[in-house]
């Protein structure tokens, strides 16, 4: 099967994010891409939603509650967070 490039602009910061992203998975970069593609062409269609609206205008994505929790994962990260069990009791 004949293979091809594509070359493409990302910010230097998302490459490096993803990158790392996908190292975790057990991925390159260009492995993650090739799922992307193929995904695209099994289901003809982007396999995630699309959508205009503002992440700003999303309550999640408010800036304190990223930075809160950009936080506690690196406390999670710095084995600094401890997590504790409890039962759920129903009402």
């Amino acid at each position: 099967m004949a293979q091809t490039n594509m070359t493409f602009r990302l910010d230097d910061s998302d490459k490096m994010r993803f990158s790392a992203i996908c190292e975790k998975i057990g991925l390159s970069a260009t492995a993650a891409f090739n799922v992307f593609v193929k995904t695209v062409i099994k289901e003809e269609k982007i396999p995630f939603e699309l959508s205009a609206k503002k992440i700003d205008n999303d309550d999640f994505y408010n800036e304190t509650n990223i930075k809160h929790l950009e936080e506690l994962k690196r406390l999670d990260d710095a084995g600094k967070l401890k997590f504790t069990q409890h039962e759920l009791i129903g009402a």
